[in-house]
């Protein structure tokens, strides 16, 4: 019953999603604990450093802060694991860590992100218009350097892509589809994929992007796909913005 999470295919499409177990009080849960809590938590830390270093006068590590990012994005796995993997007595397989079929990974992949980067120029030529951008440049977040750009390709490029990939579609995207309908739940979990990311220019961007990965997670059966797409998205906006500011500097 339970594939190996690295198995990957070439043969035929994928089964349809697995009917899953978990219930509407699991997922209510699961989104408070996953989302309002931890983004909850990192404000609060935020918060905290910040009077620690009113008080001290010292200043507040920029890679602490990357630390902080990556804790809560590491916390967003851990509803997943506690009303799904560990309460039903499931494999890591019933959130979509399980192999796919690469050719046709690939090709979904290359036509989402077609209309993820079309969508995101339009967007961007829109706020253009209002001199706002989608969001702000969050590289300076995690320090100067190439030290700075290896804890965000970390963060963003590699532990972000797999917790929320399995938290917004392995976990959220199966379950609401059980209770209502496919469109309804690909809408859902991917508003709540774009409010979780709090910058409000950032929302029809991010609410497109959570649409196609769900797009992508159905038609493999497998998060591995969305996940490297993702990293893919993160890490190219991190090289950017790198490259940018060294060129600049």
């Amino acid at each position: 019953m339970e594939q190996p999470m690295n198995q990957v295919t070439s043969g035929a499409a994928p089964e349809p999603l697995a009917h899953v177990p978990w219930t509407r009080r699991d997922m209510f849960w699961a989104t408070v604990l996953g989302v309002v809590g931890v983004l909850g938590l990192l404000v609060l830390m935020f918060l905290a450093l910040q009077v620690f270093q009113l008080i001290t006068g010292t200043a507040m590590s920029s890679h602490l802060t990357g630390v902080l990012v990556l804790v809560a994005e590491l916390g967003m796995l851990l509803p997943v694991w506690a009303l799904g993997v560990r309460k039903y007595r499931l494999p890591w397989s019933s959130v979509g860590f399980q192999g796919f079929n690469v050719l046709r990974a690939f090709g979904l992949a290359c036509l989402l992100l077609l209309v993820s980067f079309t969508f995101n120029a339009i967007w961007a030529v829109f706020l253009g218009l209002f001199a706002l951008r989608a969001q702000p440049d969050v590289l300076p977040l995690f320090g100067g350097g190439i030290a700075g750009l290896s804890q965000a390709l970390l963060v963003g490029g590699l532990v972000a892509p797999v917790a929320e990939e399995a938290f917004f579609r392995g976990y959220l995207f199966a379950g609401l589809r059980k209770y209502m309908g496919r469109a309804a739940a690909i809408a859902l979990s991917a508003a709540l994929f774009a409010l979780a990311h709090v910058w409000p220019t950032s929302w029809p961007p991010i609410f497109v992007l959570g649409v196609l990965f769900a797009l992508l997670y159905e038609q493999t059966a497998s998060i591995w796909p969305a996940v490297i797409v993702h990293g893919f998205i993160n890490t190219l906006a991190f090289l950017a913005s790198y490259l940018l500011s060294t060129l600049a500097g």
